[in-house]
């Protein structure tokens, strides 16, 4: 792991880290890799529990895994079996007032695991794998354990991927206060000549939103009430419409206090203006940042995760051409060079949606000097979002002569790409907003798939294995609050992204998430492979999936209909 050196920090400033900024914890689970790092032979032990710290001079109750924000590092070789222990550690919530309507935040003190970006069998229904189309969720209540086991393929491509609770109905508020992990496949691409004499390093984006608390107001969480709705407009909450008294309460995305951390250090903090007309327009800080020094002519290998709930991120790194070599985990034949950007302009190297990990090239510039790591402004969601200064590279010493990669290994489990006249099918998917809502009225927003809210016993989407289908996935606007994008993630299998707005994209630009822009549509092309079961794909803006915003689907062997197994 890279050496991420804190700079340093304003005087009288008390950050502290909540996880390891330089290298975070490793656990090994390959067979080339230390297993013993457990403490349990070849299990991975993660832990869910409340973890109570201090973050930029506020005290604050968060989630964690094993204490760490993120998570343990999990590394994994293509064929080996990855094994998972999830102990639930949270403590007891109250849910005695939930109407039993699934798409109202509900049961925060349940959890599971989704390990998003690995090609392995459906885990979201239990019990793990199920093909029945009436499965429930798969649901660990406090104090409860659940192993998993998964076998990874022998021709799994080697990236960046990360995991995190997926329990409808508590996913955005576990995550949103800390709930992420980082998951790395080593194979052939780290013997590439270039790729191996790269230093790396992590840079691991998350996003924790917070209310004071409602029995000490001098403490940060975010734990509401059941029923209890944040109002962006009014700045109060509401339970059935009703104001009340409370502090907090659920959220689509705006928070009290809402902070962006790197590596699990503040960098950017947003709180609420409850000025009226400004209500959508976060009042933003930005803090200090972390400052990584290299050499010029040095080449720095960065893996970027957007492990927000709700943010997307249009990506620079000021004054250097990026050499983009992969997206979600999959390597792309080639390297692709993107050309500097400087101060002012508009456009990003990369945009990484939440969901979204990316890996891209620096090399150094033969001008010393620091240059910045940004999150440009964006108004393309319901809040403003500032540009972020993420972390500063410091251009400094004697220069280096390291080369960049132009080929990378083929990831032979996609290749070779899907031919247009392989396509078996044509689905349009469209993701609808309207507020105020007219089928969630506890919430007060409707967040819809093909005009319909998430249903865990529906299955509007049944296909088979090893068919190839071309989906069409558009944000409406035409209902009122339709006005902001979308990311598009499906679980078991990545997507080629064939077009975004009739504009072609570069062949091989594989991805399981991808941003739609609102009023947009975006092409995909996938091929059901090896793996059957029902499965989830919904909307990667959290609060929306939790809302509804999501739908199942399943993959059936070739011939095989649809019957509910009891």
């Amino acid at each position: 792991m890279g050496e991420l050196s804190r700079r340093q920090l304003l005087a009288g400033s008390a950050v502290v880290a909540l996880g390891a900024a330089a290298a975070p914890a490793v656990v090994g689970c390959s067979k080339n890799s230390d297993a013993a790092a457990t403490g349990h032979g070849d299990w991975v032990e993660l832990e869910t529990a409340m973890k109570e710290t201090t973050l930029d001079g506020h005290q604050v109750r968060l989630r964690a895994y094993n204490g760490k924000i993120p998570g343990p590092l999990i590394e994994a070789r293509p064929g080996d079996t990855l094994r998972i222990r999830l102990k639930n550690s949270l403590p007891p919530y109250d849910s005695s007032a939930w109407t039993g309507d699934h798409n109202v935040p509900h049961g925060l003190d349940a959890t599971n695991l989704h390990v998003h970006g690995l090609d392995v069998v459906p885990h979201i229904f239990e019990p793990v794998g199920t093909s029945d189309p009436l499965a429930p969720q798969i649901v660990v209540g406090p104090g409860e354990t659940k192993e998993y086991v998964f076998e990874l393929p022998a021709d799994h491509p080697p990236g960046f991927n990360f995991y995190h609770p997926h329990k409808h109905g508590s996913t955005s508020a576990q995550v949103g206060s800390g709930l992420d992990g980082l998951i790395i496949m080593r194979g052939a691409i780290e013997v590439v000549t270039e790729i191996k004499a790269a230093r790396e390093i992590v840079l691991a984006l998350q996003a924790i939103g917070l209310f004071p608390s409602e029995d000490d107001p001098n403490v940060w969480q975010y734990l509401p009430v059941q029923n209890a709705i944040w109002q962006t407009f009014g700045g109060f909450v509401t339970i059935f419409g009703k104001r009340t008294n409370l502090r907090g309460g659920f959220t689509t995305g705006d928070y009290a206090l809402h902070y962006f951390l790197l590596n699990g250090e503040p960098f950017f903090k947003e709180e609420h203006d409850y000025t009226p007309g400004k209500e959508t327009e976060p009042k933003g800080t930005q803090l200090p940042v972390q400052r990584l020094t290299i050499a010029p002519g040095e080449v720095v290998r960065f893996r970027m995760l957007n492990g927000a709930t709700d943010n997307m991120m249009p990506i620079v790194v000021d004054g250097h051409d990026m050499y983009l070599t992969a997206m979600d985990g999959v390597n792309f034949p080639e390297t692709r060079v993107i050309l500097e950007r400087q101060p002012g302009d508009t456009t990003e190297q990369v945009l990484v949606a939440t969901g979204n990990r990316t890996d891209f090239l620096i090399k150094g510039n033969a001008k010393p000097g620091i240059y910045r790591i940004r999150q440009l402004a964006q108004t393309a969601q319901f809040l403003k979002s500032d540009e972020k200064v993420v972390a500063e590279i410091e251009v400094t010493g004697p220069p280096k002569n390291m080369a960049v990669p132009t080929k990378l290994p083929v990831p032979s489990r996609l290749y070779p790409l899907i031919k247009p006249e392989e396509v078996k099918n044509v689905r349009m998917i469209e993701f609808m907003t309207s507020t105020p809502g007219m089928i969630n009225l506890v919430t007060g927003g409707d967040y819809l798939v093909n005009n319909a809210i998430y249903n865990e016993k529906e299955v509007p989407v049944v296909t088979h294995l090893d068919d190839v289908e071309e989906w069409w996935i558009k944000v409406g606007t035409g209902h009122p609050g339709g006005d902001e994008g979308h990311p598009f993630h499906i679980h078991v299998n990545s997507f080629e992204v064939i077009s975004v707005d009739g504009k072609p994209l570069p062949p091989g630009t594989i991805q399981d998430t991808v941003w739609v822009g609102a009023g947009q549509t975006v092409v995909i092309r996938q091929r059901y492979k090896q793996h059957v079961g029902k499965s989830v794909f919904h909307c990667h803006i959290l609060p929306h999936e939790d809302t509804g915003m999501m739908s199942n689907f399943l993959i059936l062997p070739p011939g095989e209909d649809m019957t509910h197994k009891h």
